[in-house]
């Protein structure tokens, strides 16, 4: 059995702010856009460590949809894992 992607989102609400969800499950909310990406990213690099299943953190916005982060199965050969860079955060 294949596993399947975990994804990990971003989504503004009617406040401005920003919550961290897990499928439709809200994990964390009333966030600024930094530190939202920050979390969701380190939660889904502790997801995929400890499950060893590809995860991936997306922003939506405006009904478009931005990968953030994406932690395949396994680590490369020099141990890292694949990171979309995010230098203002």
């Amino acid at each position: 059995m294949a596993a399947y992607m975990i994804v990990y989102t971003i989504k503004q609400d009617d406040s401005g702010q920003w919550g961290v969800y897990r499928d439709d499950t809200l994990l964390f909310r009333e966030l600024t856009l930094g530190p939202a990406i920050r979390l969701a990213r380190d939660v889904a690099r502790d997801e995929q460590h400890r499950s060893s299943r590809p995860t991936c953190v997306e922003m939506h916005e405006g009904g478009s949809r931005t990968k953030l982060a994406k932690y395949p199965k396994k680590a490369d050969a020099a141990g890292q894992w694949e990171v979309f860079a995010l230098s203002a955060y």
